[in-house]
């Protein structure tokens, strides 16, 4: 199972600009839960390696199936948090020249341009919050 957060502020989203394998896409903080840790916990602590922020948790916001990676994702809502973002935990290992991970505030008004991926993400992210 994988959990991704939104994090949301003054009309803008944080989100994963990512090139992986000469792609480029953009995705949700986030990542699996280990062993004994809720999916509550997971958010929280994905949230804090991935960003530096420390977060207080929001509602669910959707589940869906990844056919991609074959897992069930569980996508919280956070509007509140504490400290300045900065890319931080196995993400800052992983870089290379074929493989980035760069953390950027997005308008919620450039929802539809982004190549979020999985597409039933940003649809969802577009249905809710696209203007």
């Amino acid at each position: 199972m994988r959990i991704g957060v939104i994090i949301l502020q003054d009309k803008k989203i944080l989100l994963m600009h990512r090139f992986k394998k000469g792609r480029e896409f953009f995705s949700l903080p986030g990542g699996g839960v280990e062993e004994n840790e809720s999916v509550e916990e997971t958010a929280t602590r994905e949230a804090k390696e991935e960003t530096s922020l420390d977060i207080i948790l929001g509602e669910k916001f959707f589940e869906y199936y990844n056919d991609f990676d074959k897992r069930k994702n569980i996508v919280f809502l956070t509007k509140e948090f504490l400290g300045e973002v900065k890319l931080g935990g196995p993400e800052v290992d992983r870089i290379s020249k074929e493989n980035k991970y760069m953390l950027e505030w997005h308008d919620l008004s450039e929802l539809k341009k982004l190549n979020i991926v999985p597409e039933i993400l940003k649809d969802k992210l577009v249905e809710k919050y696209g203007v």
